[in-house]
Formats: structure tokens, C-alpha cells, sequence
């Protein structure tokens, strides 16, 4: 079986706590991203139909990501704050055009459902795209009364920490180590099954060594800009 991930966790001295969680931007994985949340916002102190509802928030936003960024990893952060809880769910695939979530949710459509369902459950949903990827981060208040149809607080500012980016560079030197044989794959650990998995189904092996190492690069350049800042 393989292990339930480890998540980096910090905890403040008023009851507060962070924590972030790297998955697979695969489908089997949803329900695990959910269970995590649930622990975290019961813990938190929200009731269960409150942990329910901001779990099909975060379920839409990572089910996003998989059908429509074309990336491997999601990266999950779940906080704890005295006023309720932020959740915050980001990708560095290719990004997408915000203008397009100001649009109408139109059931007859067969589009939009999932951010009409993430503005309906949740207090406070911005949006933050661009080449590098996108962050959806959405917030929802202990007893708040969530409004139907609340629109998107939408960004295209840099958004990445440097503590992510040199993560995600860590991550991503470990694919390319793992695809070309390099290292050996640490038994049950779900992020070096995820990539060897994707790499043994791909059509077109050499491409996802290019991507890895042209993502490298990408992230190594930005690295290096945003220390001159």
C-alpha cells in the first residue's frame, strides 16, 4: 500500500496551523486530497456538513487542474486561522485566460459547473493564472453565511514563494533522476510511484524527459530573477 503523504506542517502559538501537501494531478487521488481536508477542518472545529461542503470546493479546483492543465503534481495548503480556514490549490502548468470565469454559469451549457460550485460553498475565491500555472485560493468563515453566486477575485500577479519553486525544482530533478534510471524509486512513496507510472503509460517517452528538463530550466531562470528583486 502506498503511504499516506507526510505533510509539511507548521503550528502558531494562538491555535493556528499550516499545512501543505504534494499529490498526483490524477483522479484516484481526489478522494485522499478530501479525506485530508476533512481530518483538517473537523479538527478545526467545523461541523461536518461545513467540512463537506469546502471539500467539494477543493475537489472541483484539483479535478480542474486534471482536466485542464496538463501537469503532473497539484499542490495542496490547507490553513487554519482563527476566522475560519483558507485552501489553496496550485499547478505550474500552462495557465489559462481568467477573463473567461467572468462568464455566467449556464447549466444548459455543460461548462462551468465547478467554479459556479466553488463560488456557491465557499466565502472568498481568488484566482491567480499565468504561463507558470495557476492558484486558486478560496477561504470560508466558521458560521459565515456563503452567498450564491459570489464572484471571482481574479490576479495575474506573481504568485510563487521561492520555497516553492526550489520544491518543485527538488521534485522535478527527482522525475527526470527516476525516468532515466538514475535513482531508485523509494518503496511506497506515492510521488516517485505517480511519475514512473505516468512515464511507463506515455507514448512519447523522450517528450516527457524534454518537458521535465525544459521545466527545470524555466523554474531555475524565474529562481534566479526572483532573487535579484
Amino acid at each position: 500500500m502506498p503511504r499516506r503523504p507526510q505533510p509539511r506542517r507548521r503550528t502558531g502559538a494562538d491555535g493556528t496551523w499550516f499545512e501543505e501537501h504534494l499529490l498526483p494531478a490524477q483522479p484516484r487521488y481526489v478522494g485522499l486530497a478530501r479525506a485530508l481536508l476533512r481530518v483538517t477542518a473537523l479538527a478545526a472545529g467545523f461541523t461536518e456538513a461545513q467540512a463537506f461542503d469546502v471539500g467539494v470546493a477543493m475537489s472541483e479546483a484539483y479535478t480542474n487542474v486534471i482536466l485542464h492543465a496538463n501537469t503532473p503534481w497539484i499542490t495542496l495548503r490547507y490553513a487554519v486561522q482563527p476566522h475560519g480556514i483558507t485552501i489553496e490549490v496550485e499547478d505550474d502548468g500552462e495557465g489559462f485566460d481568467i477573463a473567461i470565469l467572468d462568464h455566467s454559469y449556464r447549466p444548459e451549457a455543460g461548462v462551468g459547473r465547478g467554479m459556479h460550485l466553488i463560488r456557491s460553498l465557499m466565502d472568498t475565491v481568488e484566482c491567480h493564472s499565468s504561463p507558470m500555472g495557476t492558484l486558486v485560493r478560496m477561504a470560508r468563515l466558521r458560521g459565515g453565511r456563503v452567498r450564491e453566486g459570489r464572484s471571482w477575485n481574479v490576479a495575474a500577479r506573481p504568485f510563487r514563494s521561492i520555497g516553492h519553486i526550489r520544491r518543485t525544482i527538488d521534485r522535478y530533478e527527482r522525475d527526470l533522476a527516476l525516468m532515466l534510471g538514475d535513482v531508485e524509486p523509494i518503496e511506497g512513496d506515492l510521488d516517485d510511484r505517480a511519475i514512473l507510472e505516468r512515464f511507463a503509460e506515455a507514448a512519447d517517452k523522450e517528450g516527457l524527459v524534454g518537458d521535465r528538463k525544459l521545466r527545470i530550466k524555466t523554474l531555475q531562470a524565474t529562481l534566479e530573477i526572483l532573487k535579484e528583486t
